[in-house]
């Protein structure tokens, strides 16, 4: 069996640059083992495996595909860049004209359309709440946060730094993974989200 891969660096305009996805396009249904297997092959954070939901759909023509995401290791509900990569290998490479194109997957009905030289995504909105919970302490250290917030939904536990911190801050932080899980003791969170605001200039 052949299954065409395109590699595809989303939030970029340059090769090597951004975010990199595989993209596969299924023509037949894959034996589960082998989804995980060619994600592992692949080697990048994601591969997504997109594939068509009825006998007669064709990439070029349909608006309406089933969409999938392994890392090297297990399958995963989401993935932004990878369904960014997903709607560009349909829209550029297979020259799908469809204005909308809808993927059916693990979080629900997410869709994808063309602006001009861009691809919009509307992903899915999980509510968020106020969370006072110490263990996130054990990841950040010292630093001032300012908002708490978990969501039921995902079980992740999102944290918003003081806007007082420059991106560099951020990505130079190195988060205490270990640290964190020791701490947390209530089993309801699965995931830690640090992140802050902005810079009006839009990088």
């Amino acid at each position: 069996m052949h299954v065409p891969v395109f590699t595809v660096d989303a939030f970029t305009a340059r090769a090597f640059a951004g975010n990199p996805a595989a993209v596969c396009l299924l023509e037949h249904d894959l034996d589960e083992d082998l989804h995980q297997k060619i994600a592992a092959e692949m080697n990048l954070s994601e591969t997504a495996f997109i594939r068509k939901l009825h006998p007669g759909d064709d990439f070029t023509k349909s608006s309406c595909f089933g969409l999938r995401w392994f890392t090297p290791a297990n399958e995963v509900p989401l993935c932004g860049h990878a369904t960014l990569a997903s709607a560009a290998v349909l829209f550029h490479e297979q020259k799908n004209r469809n204005p909308v194109l809808t993927f059916v997957t693990l979080s629900g009905e997410l869709k994808a359309r063309q602006e001009k030289d861009h691809i919009v995504l509307d992903l899915p909105l999980y509510s968020t709440y106020p969370q006072v919970s110490p263990s996130f302490v054990a990841a950040v250290g010292d630093m001032i946060v300012q908002d708490v917030r978990y969501s039921p939904d995902t079980k992740n536990l999102l944290v918003c730094l003081s806007d007082t911190y420059e991106r560099s801050v951020l990505e130079e932080l190195q988060v205490s993974a270990q640290g964190f899980l020791s701490a947390e003791k209530t089993g309801k969170v699965k995931g830690l989200i640090l992140t802050l605001k902005g810079s009006s200039s839009g990088k």
